[in-house]
């Protein structure tokens, strides 16, 4: 007979089931991911602008910057998914929903 079962106590971590954090923690990751989020989507922006300044500038078709893109992208989703695994589920909604605005404006820029 196992010992846990004859004592009555569990192992830690089996059958524990893992809280969401309160809504000032995830307000306050947020908030503390910000700046990286602003440095992230301005990248983009920045790359977007220039490639579509260049293009006018030389008499061409504005090409979107697809590889820019998906890294700025990515790495916004990589954190919305960090912040799921944390258990920070209210920042992660607001992390995707930014990166899917973000991403949008910036690719419907070029038509």
């Amino acid at each position: 007979m196992d010992m846990d079962t004859h004592t009555g106590m569990r192992t830690a971590g089996l059958g524990r089931r893992r809280e969401p954090r309160t809504g000032t923690a995830n307000l306050l990751v947020f908030l503390g991911l910000l700046p990286l989020d602003i440095l992230v989507g301005g990248y983009a922006w920045l790359a977007v602008g220039m490639r579509g300044w260049a293009a006018a500038h030389n008499g061409e078709d504005a090409a979107l910057p697809v590889t820019e893109l998906l890294w700025s992208g990515g790495l916004l989703t990589a954190i919305g998914v960090a912040l799921c695994w944390g258990r920070f589920r209210a920042a992660a909604v607001v992390q995707f929903a930014l990166t899917v605005v973000v991403m949008a404006v910036l690719s419907s820029s070029y038509g």
